[in-house]
């Protein structure tokens, strides 16, 4: 198109005049920088957010049923049948609950979540880091346990409770539903009194396929809740979602001020090429035409900046990822390095943030260099 050309003869002649030469390079260089810092940001938090996600599977069930209108599940040895029928290859009986843990000997105490286990032999309990620091115990310790029932004693209810010796301490868990103590499952049969019937059941499988069994499931068990990790997980979920969209809005603001000074290189270009304007109007080109060649030199400059951005910020996070550029210390944290996974939709919609804000800058420019006065334009040329 001849406005097409126009524009990119405009663009390559301003490289002749230094001061809009370099405010073209400014504003291709800020976006540049913009575009990808944004995707690199994009890239390591999908990163991190993706490791999350794994240890997640990888910790939570992957189905998981809850009683609906009772504290125990009726039928559990049937549950777990039809589970392990429907392709979850570990299927566990789980009973938990709320207890008050105590330190007699210090005088300490708080509730605590106790689970059911086998990481927990014998009669022993296993506490979790914070758990014994709260309540001041180690392993060889006494702790005493006061379930919330009661039973009838000839002088009246009186609270059930138990002393365990502390066998093990646990390191802090990344599920938020797991047991900050851990008994045996016959012990803790008999604290909480539920008479041999679990409190949950957990299914392990293919993390795939859980939208189907959880159908089949559900459709089969009408007096329990059936839950997929997703549901499980669903609170976290929405927060890394919610953290995602806030970085994205938040770095967007680097392409909107590289934006604003595209504003500035056009002024300059539009400033200079004024009679050229006047003397194209006299030829007949329309304000549509005028605006037409402006706004593409704006959007070749952005288009321009945006792939340099593109090349910089895919590149460094595939090599990041790649060469494990940036490496983490082991023993801290749970990772080796800083992950990088790059989202075909997040460059998508980086790329079209990038180019809508320079169509947006180069707007008024454009707009301004459209309606100016053919006559009075020439006149500045003679």
């Amino acid at each position: 198109m001849l406005e097409t050309r126009i524009a990119r003869r405009y663009l390559w002649a301003a490289r002749k005049q230094a001061h809009t030469a370099f405010l073209s390079i400014i504003s291709m260089l800020g976006l540049a920088v913009g575009v990808a810092t944004l995707l690199i940001s994009l890239a390591l938090l999908s990163g991190l957010q993706g490791q999350i996600k794994e240890r997640l599977i990888a910790s939570s069930p992957q189905i998981l049923i809850e009683p609906v209108g009772s504290n125990t599940i009726g039928d559990g040895a049937a549950i777990a049948g039809e589970g392990r029928r429907l392709g979850m290859r570990d299927v566990r009986q789980i009973v938990s609950g709320i207890a008050w843990g105590a330190n007699e000997a210090e005088k300490r105490g708080r509730p605590i979540r106790i689970r059911s286990g086998a990481e927990s032999r014998g009669s022993g309990i296993a506490l979790s880091r914070d758990t014994a620091a709260a309540l001041g115990l180690t392993t060889g310790d006494s702790i005493t346990v006061i379930a919330p029932r009661t039973r009838l004693t000839p002088f009246g209810p009186t609270p059930v409770w138990r002393k365990y010796r502390v066998e093990e301490i646990l390191p802090p868990a990344t599920d938020e539903r797991a047991g900050e103590a851990v008994l045996a499952l016959p012990e803790t049969e008999r604290l909480f009194g539920t008479n041999g019937l679990p409190t949950t059941i957990e299914m392990y499988g293919d993390a795939s396929t859980v939208d189907d069994v959880q159908r089949q499931l559900a459709a089969s068990l009408p007096n329990v809740q059936v839950k997929t990790w997703k549901e499980i997980n669903r609170p976290l979920f929405l927060a890394l979602r919610l953290e995602k969209i806030v970085m994205f809005a938040t770095i967007s603001l680097i392409i909107f001020v590289a934006a604003l000074n595209l504003i500035s290189s056009l002024s300059m270009l539009i400033l200079e090429k004024r009679p050229a304007v006047g003397v194209l109007r006299t030829l007949g080109a329309t304000d549509r035409t005028i605006l037409a060649i402006f706004l593409q030199v704006g959007l070749l400059i952005g288009l321009t900046g945006t792939v340099l951005g593109n090349l910089l910020g895919l590149g460094l996070s595939w090599a990041a990822n790649r060469y494990h550029l940036v490496p983490l210390p082991s023993d801290i944290y749970f990772i080796a390095y800083l992950p990088f996974r790059i989202d075909p939709s997040d460059v998508i919609g980086v790329n079209l943030v990038a180019v809508a804000l320079s169509i947006l800058a180069t707007w008024y420019p454009a707009r301004t260099a459209a309606r100016l006065d053919p006559i009075a334009a020439i006149r500045e040329e003679m």
